[in-house]
């Protein structure tokens, strides 16, 4: 799973091994309006008075109202393109359930989700960055629960965005794409969920988008040796320290079945697109073909893509097919 490349003296391989085998700033317009009730975020773009120009990026707002960082995300709406609402695609970062930020999507170092931001900007549509707690200081279902509270206030609040509540997906890389894909499958699952923040709407979205992200822990490891050789398999692992059991234990293989996204498979999931590395070490592509399997026997749209790449790979977001798809799938299932 995916680390930032900031960590100092080490590599983007040796940050990969670790995990178990913003953008420019808008110039204001005019004054920022003040600051809202239901985020408190900063704004870097605003309206002239009088228009219905939208603000098109707030940093640091705080979903629950509590103000600690894991409780704020980041959003980013399109320039020049009118009022809305828009779409929004709700970008979960990865790092192992151990590192990462929400403003990993507005760098270009290790990963290149700032072009993808970009492109799903160009093409109409909000881009949201949420930030959640990491390893060592949480358990399985609390990161999960801080992007269902960042989606639930997103959609509370989506008219005070520019955002149309009933046109949302989640989409995430490595552990970001574990997280996002829980919070997709199960918005009717409270005691998943949770209930921070604004309760008064689900966390529902019209469709996910995987990277190379991990769907079945109770297969992880299997699927590391059978691709790679093996990982690090146990309670040591980084799913593992995420369930706070050993995973392929059978004590601990009930924690994992429960925290693994293709349990929750049903036909009321939403449509699917998952994107995954033939030599992936970290999130191996049969995680992606397992999930993909199930969402078809289902009878959910659903469409995978495996490349012959490694994790966290440039061409994942970089790649003008991978684009075109992308583009396609998210206008099908959730623009229009």
């Amino acid at each position: 799973m995916r680390w930032r490349a900031v960590f100092a003296g080490v590599g983007v391989a040796g940050m990969l091994a670790a995990c178990g085998g913003g953008g420019p700033t808008e110039s204001p317009t005019a004054t920022p309006t003040p600051a809202h009730t239901s985020g408190s975020g900063s704004e870097t773009s605003a309206a002239p008075s009088g228009t219905a120009t939208p603000v098109t990026e707030r940093v640091d707002i705080d979903v629950v109202g509590d103000g600690i960082p894991e409780h704020k995300l980041d959003l980013f709406l399109p320039k020049d393109q009118g009022p809305g609402p828009f779409p929004l695609v709700i970008w979960v970062h990865g790092g192992g359930w151990q590192g990462g930020d929400k403003s990993d999507i507005g760098r270009g170092e290790d990963i290149q989700m700032v072009q993808t931001k970009e492109l799903l900007l160009d093409h109409g549509y909000a881009v949201a960055a949420p930030n959640y707690h990491v390893l060592p200081n949480t358990k399985f279902p609390q990161p999960m629960q801080d992007v269902s509270a960042a989606v639930r206030h997103l959609r509370a609040h989506a008219a005070e965005y520019g955002l149309d509540s009933q046109r949302f997906a989640l989409m995430g890389d490595s552990a970001g794409g574990h997280l996002a894909s829980m919070t997709a499958m199960t918005p009717d699952k409270p005691d998943l969920q949770g209930t921070l923040g604004d309760t008064s709407v689900d966390a529902r979205v019209k469709a996910f988008v995987g990277v190379y992200g991990i769907y079945d822990l109770t297969m992880r490891t299997e699927d590391q040796k059978n691709v790679c050789g093996g990982g690090k398999p146990g309670a040591e692992s980084s799913h593992g320290r995420l369930v706070g059991a050993d995973p392929d234990s059978p004590e601990g293989e009930p924690a994992a079945r429960a925290a693994s996204p293709v349990t929750y498979v049903g036909p009321q999931s939403p449509p699917a697109l998952l994107l995954a590395g033939r030599q992936d070490c970290t999130a191996p592509y049969p995680q992606a073909q397992r999930f993909h399997d199930a969402l078809k026997a289902a009878g959910v749209p659903t469409e995978l893509t495996i490349i012959d790449k490694s994790h966290g790979d440039p061409q994942f977001f970089t790649d003008p097919a991978i684009h075109d798809q992308l583009l396609r799938f998210l206008d099908s299932h959730v623009k229009n």
